[in-house]
């Protein structure tokens, strides 16, 4: 998740449309959980924190950096 700008859910959702289109990837580890999608030419992150299970962070991919 190097270059990547965090953004609200509302506009991560916007972005990712209909996830059966844009769905790419899924991590998982100890810590969290991690989908990737891909939707206008770049990548979207929800990130679910194990420690604090009721936060779901959206990050997208930094074109610029």
């Amino acid at each position: 998740m190097n270059n990547t700008v965090e953004i609200t859910k509302e506009a991560a959702l916007h972005l990712i449309g209909n996830d059966e289109h844009t769905w790419h990837d899924f991590k998982q580890s100890e810590l969290y959980e991690q989908t990737t999608y891909k939707a206008h030419g770049v990548y979207i992150f929800a990130v679910w924190n194990y420690a604090s299970s009721k936060i779901t962070q959206y990050y997208i991919q930094d074109i610029n950096a």
